[in-house]
């Protein structure tokens, strides 16, 4: 199909998938809606043309010298709520939180000056004043792992269609998904060199799972 044939079919396809929904499951209804309204910018594409725009993507950040990666990804399954009274996001939050202090008072020892970053959120009002409440208990107790003196303020949440730069956090956090789950390392080759290191070994990216992994984040720690 050509371009114009092709958009014209993915919306007739659209619209019969939202009308089968909307009678079926009123829940997924409302996100698949959601789903669609996100895409709807990029249905001229081809699968290979959008697969090639994201491989791209990750390579320039990949060549991105002065970005550090810092990531926590949690298995559910080895996740007991019973050990903690975080949720798997808060405790996901903290971890990044944490990981990111450290290498700013890391990188502020060879300053005069102490080094100040900010964090910038995707804006989600279902997280937003949670994540905020947070950041100011760490402000005033730390973490449980440091104390926050580097990191300025609560999370500036923003809207991630207009942000560049929280678009190239998502593609991170896509590669990083995507290899738990369906083992795919195409995306997470070209941007893991950016995880952050210390002595050779990856310190900003954890994989929460079986003490016994042997994936690429679990042996490189």
């Amino acid at each position: 199909m050509d371009q114009d044939q092709r958009i014209h079919e993915i919306r007739k396809y659209r619209i019969q998938e939202l009308y089968r929904v909307q009678k079926t499951n009123p829940k997924q209804y409302h996100q698949t809606t959601k789903n669609y309204k996100k895409t709807e910018p990029y249905i001229h594409l081809t699968y290979d043309e959008r697969k090639r725009i994201i491989t791209q993507f990750s390579k320039i950040i990949g060549r991105w010298k002065f970005a550090r990666l810092f990531a926590e990804c949690i298995d559910k399954v080895w996740f007991d709520p019973s050990r903690t009274t975080q949720s798997i996001d808060e405790q996901s939050f903290e971890q990044v939180v944490s990981r990111y202090e450290h290498y700013l008072q890391i990188i502020s020892q060879s300053t005069s000056k102490p080094i100040m970053g900010m964090l910038i959120h995707d804006n989600n009002e279902t997280i937003a004043k949670r994540l905020t409440e947070l950041m100011i208990q760490f402000h005033k107790k730390g973490t449980l792992w440091t104390k926050i003196k580097n990191i300025i303020e609560t999370p500036l949440f923003v809207d991630s269609q207009l942000t560049c730069m929280v678009q190239a956090a998502d593609l991170c956090s896509y590669a990083l998904r995507r290899y738990f789950e369906n083992a795919e390392t195409d995306l997470l080759s070209n941007i893991y060199e950016r995880a952050d290191r210390k002595d050779g070994k990856v310190v900003g990216v954890r994989h929460f799972s079986d003490p016994n992994c042997k994936c690429l984040i679990c042996q490189s720690r």
